[in-house]
């Protein structure tokens, strides 16, 4: 079995040439034939991809990916709605994706787990057409994420989005939503929406705990608010597991989703910053091939 391996060199637990090394080291012990794939950046990724897989046996080749859930969503465009697998290795920062999957932290099991686990097919997201895997954040997370500049985040990890949130919040104000579900029009004052793929926003909470990577439909948590006090009431609902029932937190559920703002709000995709409203999103079902632990 072939693994074209696409590894981030400054993505969490093993960074430069060192740590590279050793994932390789890791796949060819699990039995992997390894080659590995070089892009100049995350935008580059898709043709890189898709230039190593041309022509390529999909029963014979895996895309490996070695990084976190900002390393998967660059690699999403050139695989999904491929015959071609993916498996992950998680040395990122938080690794939701992997988390969601059941897949092991320890990389040579996880590697393990790339050579002889078995396909379990899953929807993505589509955001203004981008692929996501896990998450569309707008408003105050994706402003924090935009803030968050990359160097502090490859030094101190998850700590640089806590110290920056802190910031954010303080001073962060919402904004009138417009928001369409399924042809049915919502609007509120609000200062986050974040539509799921799975029920994990991080490695600590669950936003939404009935959502399904493999159900078809899309989850939307829309946290109403119209001062910092009640953001901050908000805040401590997430962290005590209690805003299913909190009476300005509004769910729902769709296959497509647009949102106006006014004014204007940050976005995020899977942690990443992704520019602004306006915004479209809907699901593409069952539109990945991952790899996972065999039971």
């Amino acid at each position: 079995m072939n693994a074209l391996l696409l590894a981030n060199p400054n993505a969490g637990r093993l960074r430069g040439p060192a740590g590279i090394a050793r994932i390789e080291q890791a796949l060819a012990q699990a039995g992997l034939s390894v080659e590995r794939v070089r892009a100049a950046d995350a935008a580059s990724v898709p043709a890189a991809l898709r230039a190593a897989l041309a022509g390529r046996d999909p029963a014979e080749t895996r895309v490996v990916v070695a990084g976190g859930d900002g390393s998967i969503r660059a690699a999403l465009p050139a695989v999904m709605n491929t015959p071609f697998p993916l498996a992950i290795l998680p040395v990122g920062t938080v690794n939701v994706l992997a988390r969601e999957l059941g897949l092991p932290r320890s990389l040579s099991a996880a590697a393990q787990v790339a050579a002889t686990g078995r396909m379990r097919a899953i929807d993505l997201g589509l955001a203004n057409g981008r692929p996501f895997a896990l998450m569309a954040g707008l408003g105050f997370d994706a402003a924090v994420v935009h803030s968050v500049a990359p160097q502090l985040k490859n030094l101190v990890g998850a700590f640089a989005y806590v110290a920056r949130g802190l910031a954010v919040l303080a001073r962060y104000r919402p904004s009138q939503f417009r928001v369409v579900a399924d042809g049915e029009t919502r609007e509120a004052e609000a200062w986050l929406a974040v539509v799921t793929n799975v029920p994990r926003y991080s490695h600590r909470w669950r936003l939404s705990p009935a959502a399904a990577m493999d159900d078809g439909w899309l989850d939307l948590c829309l946290f109403q608010s119209s001062s910092p006090r009640e953001m901050a009431g908000q805040v401590v609902a997430v962290l005590q597991d209690r805003h299913a029932d909190h009476p300005q937190v509004r769910h729902l559920r769709a296959r497509r989703f647009r949102f106006d703002s006014d004014p204007p709000v940050c976005v995020q995709l899977d942690g990443d910053p992704e520019g602004t409203t306006p915004l479209e999103i809907q699901v593409a079902p069952r539109a990945l091939s991952v790899v996972v632990p065999p039971n």
